[in-house]
């Protein structure tokens, strides 16, 4: 972001940390009747498409990456975008939002990736303009191809829908990818579990920490999503019809931060576990050793006492004395431990 500093608001300034590379620009038009799916479209293209389309059909436009910003930028004067929404686009540190102009809605929204435990976000823009969607990605996996699929079926609702719809059907591919990301870090708790539970070690307690600030950050990054979901479905933009779909991305919202949340609680009281592992380890090894100690001292004694020299001893000259000696000393031990068993000390 110190790139924008001293810069004036509406800058189209890129943030990100993509390579610089044109934008690849993807249309699709459609109806329940027709589809045309055009890859690799020039800007002048693209305006051409544009000046012709009908009304009757509508228009989804899919710019990724978004690096080169002047670029982008032209494409935003294309479709009479704000200065200031062009800023957003580009700056992919930005938090989830909605925001009503007077001829379209604005959003931003984070597509979550998670691999080799490490989180990463792509930064999505959204422009819901008449029967027009434009939106814009920083990167992603696959750019949309399942969305892509739904609308190649002459059958499927999504083709008898408009851009509303089309929306909601985006933005919940993207909510519903956090649980592919959640059930990766779930099963990545397991294993940790486990860890800490039979073989703690200092790694594991760095685990732990890495894993919690992970889900601190998918938390900042679903929480502002809540907020963005309750503005559409309190738009006057948004036909009534589609409010039940975005309802249900709502839903799923809620479904993540609880989980997400859960994840939290009990990455936490992995700390309390992996202490209290260490200190039972520690205390069996004590235990080990005070048995031992303790063994050892009557046979320091008989040893000790035995060892003295005594003017008038006699005892340890016969052969026989030296021999029960030696039953008395392997006699105590087996003793005390017979003992130790019994009280059940170990």
């Amino acid at each position: 972001m110190t790139e924008k500093i001293g810069l004036a608001p509406g800058s189209a300034i890129y943030t990100g940390n993509v390579e610089v590379s044109a934008p690849i620009i993807q249309t699709i038009i459609y109806n329940k009747e027709n589809i045309t799916i055009t890859e690799n479209q020039s800007l002048e293209q693209l305006q051409e498409t544009y000046n012709t389309l009908d009304n009757e059909k509508t228009f989804w436009i899919h710019v990724e990456p978004i690096s080169a910003q002047n670029e982008i930028a032209k494409i935003g004067s294309l479709f009479d975008l704000h200065s200031l929404v062009v800023e957003d686009m580009l700056s992919v540190n930005h938090r989830p939002k909605a925001e009503e102009f007077d001829e379209y809605i604005f959003i931003v929204i984070k597509y979550a990736e998670y691999s080799s435990g490490e989180l990463t976000f792509s930064h999505i823009s959204l422009v819901l303009k008449d029967n027009i969607l434009l939106s814009f990605a920083d990167k992603t996996p696959d750019k949309f191809e399942n969305i892509k699929k739904r609308l190649e079926k002459k059958d499927a609702r999504i083709r008898k829908e408009n851009s509303q719809y089309l929306l909601s059907t985006i933005i919940d591919y993207i909510i519903d990818d956090y649980f592919v990301v959640l059930e990766n870090i779930g099963d990545e708790i397991e294993d940790l579990e486990d860890e800490i539970l039979n073989n703690p070690s200092k790694e594991s307690i760095e685990h732990v920490h890495r894993i919690k600030r992970t889900l601190m950050e998918l938390k900042k990054k679903i929480w502002p999503t809540r907020e963005l979901i309750n503005v559409l479905i309190h738009s006057d933009e948004i036909d009534q019809k589609y409010y039940i779909y975005f309802k249900d991305v709502y839903e799923h919202i809620i479904n993540v931060v609880d989980i997400t949340e859960g994840y939290r609680d009990t990455i936490s009281s992995f700390l309390d576990i992996y202490l209290s592992t260490l200190s039972n380890r520690m205390n069996e090894i004590m235990k080990t050793l005070s048995i031992i100690a303790t063994i050892f001292i009557p046979l320091s004694f008989l040893t000790g006492y035995f060892g003295m020299n005594f003017k008038y001893e006699t005892l340890l000259e016969s052969q026989s004395a030296y021999i029960l000696s030696n039953l008395l000393m392997l006699a105590v031990p087996v003793g005390l431990l017979i003992y130790f068993k019994i009280r059940r000390w170990f």
